[in-house]
């Protein structure tokens, strides 16, 4: 079986891909090792660059809600939970990450894939890529870091906007918000995200760690505080996946009804 995570380095530029196409990159426990392994090489001084993406489709659909539907109804409280504590360990990795990471969003990033993109220090996107905070239709709460940093990129009105309807962004419209960099046809995306890279790996390493360090420290975040938000966001989860609200929005989902929540 495919490794759910690939990594590779190149040129001094890592590639973090998610690598369940089929699952359109849903996350799930397995994936765990491959988090841990990818940021720990990541953090290596001769890598200058991160880049996250998605194989297939998709950039990243968020949680594997049927893993997640099953795991619920058969009370695998430990596992859930672990899942939850890794999208804060990963978070944290790449908002800390002393070096520039950027997401190449080529389709859908929805949940916590939108999340984990916007957890990069910057967002490639094709016109096909779409943002959604989605959980709150599933009766659930933003995880992996998504409600810190979407609070971090836009004004409190527009995030609260988001994650109250989860209502699903175009690019351009990512874009106009400031939450995507950049909009490229798809037969550009490999040389725009390429030219990226290079310019990175051909920069000051010193000063791009000391900048993404300085952006953190502005927004009045360090490490220290950053992790009592993400744990924070995580309890926030972890109650709500325990409300019955959850396993109806789960089975709404994949019984595609509308959900009816109490």
């Amino acid at each position: 079986m495919p490794s759910p995570i690939r990594f590779e380095i190149i040129d001094r530029v890592a590639t973090l891909t998610l690598n369940r196409p089929d699952k359109l990159n849903a996350l799930v426990p397995e994936m765990k090792e491959g988090f841990e392994e990818a940021l720990a090489k990541a953090a290596d001084p001769g890598v200058k660059a991160l880049l996250l993406r998605g194989s297939g489709r998709a950039f990243c659909a968020g949680g594997d809600i049927g893993w997640m539907a099953r795991a619920l109804s058969e009370g695998r409280w430990t596992e859930m939970e672990a899942l939850l504590d890794l999208g804060a360990f990963v978070a944290h990795g790449l908002t800390t990450l002393p070096k520039p990471v950027v997401a190449v969003v080529q389709g859908p990033a929805a949940g916590a894939g939108m999340s984990l993109a916007l957890c990069a220090d910057l967002r490639i996107a094709t016109p096909e890529a779409t943002f959604s905070m989605a959980f709150v239709k599933l009766g659930l709460h933003p995880d992996w870091g998504g409600s810190v940093m979407l609070s971090r990129l836009v004004n409190p009105a527009l995030a609260g906007e988001l994650m109250l309807t989860g209502e699903a962004l175009t690019a351009e419209r990512a874009q106009a918000l400031g939450l995507v960099n950049q909009v490229v046809p798809a037969e550009q995306l490999d040389a725009a995200v390429a030219a990226l890279g290079q310019r990175f790996a051909n920069g000051p390493s010193d000063t791009l760690a000391r900048i993404k360090a300085t952006m953190l420290r502005d927004q009045g975040l360090d490490n220290a505080s950053l992790r009592v938000r993400l744990d924070a966001e995580g309890a926030q989860m972890k109650a709500a996946m325990r409300h019955p609200d959850a396993k109806e929005g789960l089975a709404a989902f994949l019984e595609k009804r509308a959900p009816k929540f109490g």
